[in-house]
């Protein structure tokens, strides 16, 4: 999973650090979490993800999509979302879960024959024990370096409208050290809607610890291996990552489950996921 994010150092004096119960406040102002639930908004997807994997780290080759729209075989079995900008619409990051299938070639998940059988046997055991329905792999997490640069600039050269457009840039940047903590969000709520109760991911090992450091900590993590780079393997029950967040920052949950609007559902159940408050 490349996100393209750059680690977010706390400064050693936290006298003017916000507060914990600025997460939220901060991020909300800035960003908005979307499901991409139309054709447009997936293209919007696709789009990010050409610019950060085909050009800011080309992992793939752009001659390759002529539209300048990154996707795979993949995509048709996956749920996409997008955080936008909220002053300009301009999308700043996306990210997928790839689920399931619903035919045999298409059962399993990206990472699962290359990752999972390196993982210890109570990982493996876990991801064995769950039902396959009710995973679904964390891929393709993207950030815009473009609406970073744009965002961090100090002026236009493209005019007064841009500058505009950016005027936020300072709460911008008190926002995007939070982007990866949107981009959960963003899968928590997905997985609300489709059920999803386990995740799996490969991270870059600065991803897991930036994660770690706002309480997101993964059940099982397996070992540093090459897979477009080096990568840990991860995999966990949704729910239990959620409350291990609410026990360590609740803060950071506030934002991530919307105040509690969307948890996730405890495994084995039969039951369709609800939202919480949400018709």
């Amino acid at each position: 999973m490349n996100t393209g994010l750059a680690l977010h150092q706390e400064p050693e004096n936290t006298k003017n650090q916000p507060t914990h119960d600025d997460v939220s406040t901060i991020f909300n102002s800035v960003f908005n979490v979307e499901l991409a639930m139309s054709p447009e908004a997936i293209k919007k997807a696709f789009e990010v993800r050409y610019q950060v994997y085909c050009i800011d780290r080309p992992f793939e080759d752009p001659d390759c999509f002529v539209d300048n729209r990154e996707h795979d075989e993949y995509d048709p079995r996956s749920a996409h979302a997008l955080i936008r900008h909220r002053m300009t619409r301009d999308c700043a990051a996306t990210v997928r879960l790839v689920m399931a299938g619903d035919t045999p070639d298409q059962a399993e998940f990206p990472m699962e024959a290359p990752c999972i059988p390196r993982m210890d046997q109570r990982a493996r055991a876990a991801f064995a024990g769950a039902r396959r329905e009710q995973i679904a792999e964390i891929s393709r997490m993207a950030v815009s370096r473009e609406f970073r640069r744009r965002l961090n600039e100090d002026e236009s050269p493209s005019g007064t409208s841009d500058f505009v457009c950016y005027s936020d840039a300072e709460n911008g940047k008190r926002a995007m050290p939070y982007m990866s903590l949107g981009l959960l969000a963003a899968i928590l709520q997905m997985s609300v809607r489709h059920g999803i109760t386990h995740w799996m991911a490969i991270m870059e090992p600065a991803q897991l610890r930036l994660l770690k450091r706002f309480g997101v900590e993964f059940d099982h993590v397996g070992p540093i291996m090459e897979y477009h780079g080096r990568r840990r393997p991860a995999f966990t029950e949704a729910a239990s990552l959620i409350e291990g967040i609410r026990k360590r920052r609740p803060d950071v949950w506030s934002l991530i489950t919307d105040a509690g609007r969307f948890l996730p559902a405890k495994p084995d159940t039969d039951d369709k996921v609800k939202e919480k408050g949400v018709a």
